[in-house]
């Protein structure tokens, strides 16, 4: 087994703890208001989830798809496949980031759980999703 191929399964490796983590966290590791009873009244009387529930939701589906490229990154043999992998862990890594800030956000108020744990924990998640993807089309790129 060759230096590249074994860095690319380490990278797969930490791609798919990141996925766990991305899908996991706004629920049990640092979850959003949503677990602590919080809810919104509307106009009409019902009582419906806060935007950083609908934030914990996307989140799931995108560590979902953080843990499948990391997979085939994984069993991936071909030099240009771990690139194109590694620009979809970037780009998956920025929409990662994105969905608690600016794509559906999270709560309004500064204490609640969601703005001082959720937020900057999926951020931090993102960015270091954006950095394996980055040393995974290096780490192709110097194998091809």
């Amino acid at each position: 087994m060759s230096d590249k191929s074994i860095t690319s399964k380490i990278l797969g490796i930490i791609a798919v703890v990141l996925g766990v983590i991305v899908a996991a966290g706004p629920h049990y590791i640092f979850p959003v208001c949503q677990y602590y009873g919080m809810l919104l009244e509307t106009a009409a009387g019902t009582q419906v989830p806060m935007k950083c529930y609908w934030t914990a939701m996307a989140e799931v589906g995108l560590g979902a798809l953080v843990i499948v490229t990391g997979i085939i990154l994984i069993v991936s043999k071909h030099a240009e496949t771990r690139r194109a992998l590694g620009f979809v862990l970037a780009a998956l890594g920025v929409v990662v980031a994105l969905v608690p800030t600016n794509l559906i956000g999270v709560c309004g108020m500064a204490e609640h759980p969601c703005r001082m744990a959720t937020q900057p924990a999926l951020i931090l998640l993102g960015v270091v999703t954006i950095i394996i993807g980055i040393v995974a089309i290096i780490t192709a790129r110097r194998a091809s």
